[in-house]
């Protein structure tokens, strides 16, 4: 199954103008129309690649080839590495060839790995054929290509192991090109840099070949950098112009062993059944014979709000790590002190908001102070981790693109694009390149478990093949650009309509109208946090955004009731002066001291735990829900005042459309919640630890609602993780007792074994101290649930059957918006 827009592998611009140039064969395929059965999961997380054998022949493809083990051969000549030199040939005998893995670094484009280093000991350490940098000039530390393509063709023409002469006057047409382009890199000038094919000891994208189908089951493979053909003529190893390509640039992969492990984070989970994780609740024991399941209910649970894109948010450098990366964990997860400085001093909002102070900045392999529950600016969404949890259940992730322009402004470490709509645009592009990443991990475009979806219809398929339906939603505070200053708006309904239209078309399906700070389309709910924390940071953004502060209200009772629709034109009396500012100062954080227990009586600002913000929906705000409402879009009512939750839930209601509060407090009071359930909605709360996240799932998924909104005798209650949100996950006790007799525990499908889990040197438990320190234990966090909490029995698998059915209950919900009448 794939995604309705499914963008190709972003390559670097140089390398696809060089590409065209040269009218470079074999350019990237369209997406299937529908995708094949998943790959059966693996319990290993570096499985030697020579071992994985097909159940039967199938054609190869540029695709399916990917992390297998091969001898390459052209014309009898087959490639080997030569150690000793440092260097890759030919040889004629078979015995002699050396077995390359082919390890994708995106669709259809690989790394040539070799284990001629499997013997110092060291994770990771292998050669690669590529090409040689000896100048140093072509690459950063990151491995990206930043040197001049023209200065690169050129230099190979002279090296003794290539072919090009007759690529001479071609060469110097793109040394022209090359010049004029200057987001290149620096000019090498008379630099004699003499590159050459070359044996590499990491990968970077002088490694990376593109892989394409010539004939049959012949390819050739193409150096991404150059666009030149790997060959073999006269008993040598070559690269020449497509120009100049012939049958001795084609290859044949013969599948061999022998081949090294790549470096990624173990899955440390065992698929015990060979059809999978069930997919449907009649699949599963405990629900197999409950009266109102219905064959085709999904089978697990929905984390209805999270940021794997959150990487990239205000300016891309707050949130070290990366949920995927061409080169593996290696790169993705490396060291923070590339975005936190040494020892990790300049992570600002770590340091303000979790007290956490200097730490090693080292990741992969040895993860010795991050990830932790409580570390807010290292990513916890590396996509094995998440793949670990979709093994546990997971079937539905939505990932909700966020981004605050004000913070980003004054964020000192930054690298993206602070406007609104560019920011939610990289976040967009970074998450189908994720899915191309992990299609091509898994054989081609659709074959990955990480699928974007669109319609419940599509998530429903997904889902039934196996997969994890990925929703795309936005959470920021200037959604469309549409802020407001002074009271006046930033956007027009003709500009609302434009850039909706534009989000809907890339798949977004799922908005929130207002998030941290007021904006064109109504009153933010305010954060209540206390101390001088981060509340106190989005209190001064609303002030810079805005040019106004926060206006507070007694928090008017009205709202509490079902069949209230306020007066848009009606304002409450307003507060005196000495009052409002009383509300601000209180709001602040930096609480005043406890009133003594005496003088309560007359404290002035008795009642200020009760605040509301003033404003409600505006007339934009309401043409924004008529809008998304015409869409069939999912709309969110968290992180906005009570007053626009109560007229979204006025807009609504008649329509008998649901509408959403995906994570806990952040939708305002029990009573709205209710409301939302009641109406046929989703609400979900924060992942949390034990009892409490028991009386959590069962709390939410008794709230009151009518028997066709229920899944069988279950309402469906989701969690929140919140991930990279600049948000805690969960934190956990625990004793050494409980940690041993927690490990290994199966799925609540049967299916699934799950052990400690292990990514680079590192086993990653919830007894350590870390808690929940990335998402590959949210397995771990069920199972401690079940085992350790202090719950009734009774209630305890009630909130197993509540978390289980909630992917169930979203995508219900999701038809029911699409079935609204207009």
């Amino acid at each position: 199954m794939t995604s309705p827009i499914r963008p190709g592998s972003h390559k670097a611009l140089a390398s696809i103008f060089i590409a065209a140039t040269l009218s470079l064969p074999g350019c990237m395929e369209s997406s299937q129309d529908s995708a094949p059965e998943q790959a059966e999961e693996t319990s290993s997380a570096q499985q030697p690649p020579g071992t994985i054998q097909a159940d039967k022949q199938i054609d190869q493809t540029r695709y399916n080839v990917a992390n297998q083990c091969y001898l390459l051969e052209s014309n009898g000549q087959y490639l080997n590495a030569d150690a000793q030199a440092g260097r890759y040939g030919v040889t004629a005998d078979r015995a002699s060839a050396t077995p390359f893995y082919l390890r994708p670094t995106a669709l259809g484009s690989y790394l040539l790995v070799t284990d001629y280093r499997r013997n110092s000991g060291e994770i990771g350490e292998f050669d690669m054929l590529g090409i040689s940098d000896p100048a140093g000039e072509f690459l950063d530390d990151t491995g990206t290509f930043i040197g001049e393509v023209s200065y690169l063709v050129a230099g190979l023409g002279d090296t003794t192991n290539v072919v090009l002469d007759p690529i001479a006057p071609l060469g110097s047409a793109v040394r022209a090109i090359g010049e004029s382009l200057e987001f290149l890199g620096d000019q090498l000038a008379e630099t004699d840099v003499n590159p050459a094919l070359s044996m590499l000891a990491q990968p970077s994208d002088l490694g990376v070949w593109q892989l394409n189908n010539v004939d049959g089951d012949r390819f050739s493979l193409v150096s991404q950098v150059t666009g030149l053909l790997l060959g073999v003529r006269d008993n040598q190893l070559t690269l020449v112009s497509p120009s100049l390509a012939d049958d001795s640039n084609q290859f044949e992969l013969t599948k061999t062993t022998g081949c090294p492990g790549y470096p990624e984070a173990e899955l440390s989970a065992e698929v015990l059944d060979k059809q999978g994780p069930a997919n449907y609740l009649k699949e599963v024991d405990r629900f197999r014979n409950i009266q109102g399941i219905d064959q085709d209910d999904v089978f697990g649970f929905v984390d209805t709000h999270s940021h794997v894109s959150a990487y990239e948010f205000i300016g891309g450098r707050i949130n070290y790590g990366a949920p995927f990366h061409r080169f593996g964990v290696t790169h993705a997860l490396k060291d923070c002190e590339a975005n936190h400085g040494p020892w990790g001093a300049t992570g600002f909002v770590e340091l303000a908001t979790t007290g956490i102070g200097l730490h090693d900045t080292q990741g992969w392999p040895s993860f010795n102070d991050w990830p932790r529950n409580n570390s807010l600016q290292h990513h916890q969404s590396y996509y094995r981790w998440l793949e670990r949890a979709h093994l546990s259940g997971m079937k539905i992730l939505v990932n909700h693109l966020v981004h605050n322009e004000v913070l980003c402004a004054i964020n000192p470490q930054k690298q993206n694009d602070c406007d609104p709509m560019e920011a939610i645009l990289l976040q967009i592009q970074r998450m189908y390149e994720m899915q191309d990443y992990i299609d091509a991990q898994h054989g081609g475009p659709g074959e990955g478990w990480f699928q974007i979806v669109t319609s419940p219809g599509q998530a429903r398929e997904v889902i039934g093949d196996g997969k994890l339906a990925v929703v795309l939603g936005i959470e920021m505070s200037k959604v469309f650009r549409c802020g407001e200053f002074q009271g006046v708006a930033e956007c027009t309904r003709e500009e609302i309509v434009e850039r909706l239209d534009k989000m809907y078309q890339l798949g977004v399906r799922n908005i929130f109208p207002v998030h941290k700070f007021d904006n064109a389309f109504g009153g933010h709910l305010p954060d209540l946090s206390s101390g001088v924390g981060i509340g106190a940071v989005l209190y001064g953004g609303n002030m810079l955004e805005t040019g106004h502060p926060v206006e507070f209200e007694q928090c008017p009772e009205e709202v509490e009731y079902t069949g209230y629709e306020p007066d848009q034109n009606a304002t409450l009396q307003p507060f005196g002066l000495v009052d409002q500012l009383l509300y601000q100062i209180d709001y602040l954080g930096d609480r005043f001291p406890e009133t003594p227990e005496e003088l309560a009586d007359m404290d002035p600002r008795r009642g200020t735990d009760q605040l509301c913000n003033r404003r409600g929906l505006s007339d934009l705000g309401d043409f924004l829900i008529q809008e998304l409402i015409r869409r069939k879009m999912m709309i969110e009512t968290d992180h906005i005042s009570r007053k626009a939750a109560a007229r979204i839930l006025a807009l609504t209601e008649p329509l008998d459309y649901p509408v959403i509060n995906s994570h806990g407090g952040w939708g305002g009071t029990e009573a709205l919640r209710d409301r939302i359930a009641a109406q046929g909605g989703i609400t979900s709360s924060f992942g949390a630890t034990r009892g409490d996240w028991v009386d959590k799932l069962t709390r939410n998924g008794h709230r009151p609602r009518n028997d066709r909104f229920k899944v069988g005798p279950f309402g469906g209650s989701g969690f929140a993780s919140d991930v990279n949100g600049i948000a805690q996950l969960a934190s956990n006790p625990g004793t050494p007792e409980q940690e041993a007799g927690l490990y290994p525990f199966t799925s609540i499908d049967g299916r699934v074994r799950f052990d400690k889990q292990r990514t680079g040197d590192r086993e990653f438990g919830l007894y350590d101290g870390r808690g929940v320190a990335h998402y590959g234990l949210y397995p771990d966090q069920i199972a401690d649930m079940i085992r350790n909490s202090d719950r009734d029995p009774a209630q305890i698998d009630d909130a197993v059957n509540q978390l289980f059915t909630s992917a169930e209950a979203y995508l219900r919900m999701w038809e029911r918006i699409e079935n609204a009448p207009l």
